[in-house]
């Protein structure tokens, strides 16, 4: 796969949204590529006006984020597109539209959304309006006890197949328990997470 300025920007908004901070080890893990290669485009986009620096933290500029915001929904919306039309297993609509999305023009996305009965997240939960307040909390802040998924906001590969095979997916009530890690039980079995990886696994409480 191409990457291209959107990919990065893609991943910067993903990192923030999830664990409160990136780096360049973060994205290069995350988009697979060498660490010179994610500090070569990470210097292009800082040049661009679009990212900022402190220390080795990344974070967006105020036209960064506005930059970002139509490219996360339009990923949001090919991902529905994706899991509803094409049948795309749960655990695999991030990665399948990651090439996708790109020949999408805005209004087409628009078009797609209504099509698609205007869905007010993608199937991992995440809003399709990427400024709305989910209210959710990371099940690594929980207490022991029942809650429900409200999404998963870090759409990694293997976590959402870790997920996937116990039924831990949005909507559904889950039992948390903890040791050193976050233990989950969902209606196929358990799973174990780290404090780290917990942070994009987002709950809301039953009441």
């Amino acid at each position: 796969m191409t990457l291209n300025r959107e990919d990065y920007l893609l991943v910067v908004w993903e990192f923030l949204e999830s664990f409160d901070s990136v780096s360049e080890i973060d994205i290069s893990r995350r988009l697979k590529i060498s660490p010179p290669t994610a500090h070569e485009y990470i210097q292009k986009i800082m040049d661009d006006g679009m990212i900022r620096k402190i220390g080795k933290r990344i974070d967006f500029t105020p036209a960064g984020r506005k930059a970002a915001i139509p490219l996360v929904r339009t990923h949001r919306i090919s991902e529905v597109f994706a899991y509803n039309m094409l049948e795309v297993p749960w655990e695999e609509t991030h990665s399948s539209v990651m090439e996708l999305e790109h020949i999408f023009k805005d209004e087409r996305v628009e078009t797609l959304f209504r099509k698609l009965g205007s869905p007010l997240t993608c199937p991992h939960g995440n809003p399709t309006n990427p400024d709305q307040r989910m209210g959710d909390i990371p099940s690594s802040l929980v207490n022991e006890g029942t809650y429900r998924v409200q999404r998963v906001s870090f759409e990694d590969r293997d976590l959402l197949k870790t997920l996937a095979s116990a039924s831990i997916l949005p909507g559904d009530n889950v039992r948390i328990f903890r040791d050193d890690n976050i233990v989950i039980q969902g209606s196929n079995g358990e799973i174990k997470l780290t404090p780290y990886n917990a942070q994009a696994l987002r709950l809301a409480r039953i009441t």
